[in-house]
């Protein structure tokens, strides 16, 4: 070995600088999906395989949504009438109104009375797309629906709604006026 010098092709080099690459690069590809939740780039939340549009009769069984709250499949034909609703609406009247191009946004029922007022406020601003109700079952305190598309929020953002509503109304099946 002439002038200290040693090559780095050679077998039994040091490994590590090649494997903290490689982890760096692992890490920024894993954070950069677990931060869009499933997203494609500059997606919000998740995005699940559609599971069409048939129409049910109220109260018939059908197989389980491939997502909670449910982004597409199974749904009466009357949609919930757009508003703010103080009860919880059934899982196949609000796939309906993602069918017409709607977002639903459900809240835990925990949130603040302050919270829902946001809600309300913002419901108003879309009052031809948007459905707003409680959903006990959720784990989360805001769940905002697109057909095809679910985003959790932990917390009340207005501005993140008002960007998926802007993003995802009237990208489903069937369009109706605003």
């Amino acid at each position: 070995m002439s002038g200290g010098k040693v090559s780095p092709a050679r077998p039994g080099g040091r490994p590590w600088p090649a494997v903290l690459a490689g982890g760096f690069a692992l890490l920024l590809v894993g954070g950069a999906w677990w931060a869009r939740s499933g997203g494609a780039p500059g997606e919000l939340g998740q995005t699940f395989p559609n599971q069409g549009q048939e129409h049910i009769a109220a109260g018939a069984e059908h197989p389980a949504y491939n997502s909670f709250p449910a982004t597409s499949g199974w749904h009466v034909e009357q949609p919930q009438p757009w508003g703010t609703f103080v009860y919880e609406v059934a899982p196949e009247a609000l796939v309906h109104n993602l069918e017409h191009g709607g977002i639903v946004i459900q809240y835990h029922p925990s949130l603040l009375k302050g919270d829902i007022g946001v809600l309300e406020a913002i419901q108003k601003r879309y009052p031809n797309k948007t459905v707003v109700a409680p959903n006990a079952r959720l784990k989360v305190p805001l769940a905002l629906t697109a057909w095809r598309r679910l985003y959790t929020l932990d917390t009340l953002d207005e501005a993140r709604i008002v960007d998926f509503i802007e993003r995802y109304k009237n990208r489903a099946p069937e369009r109706l006026p605003d």
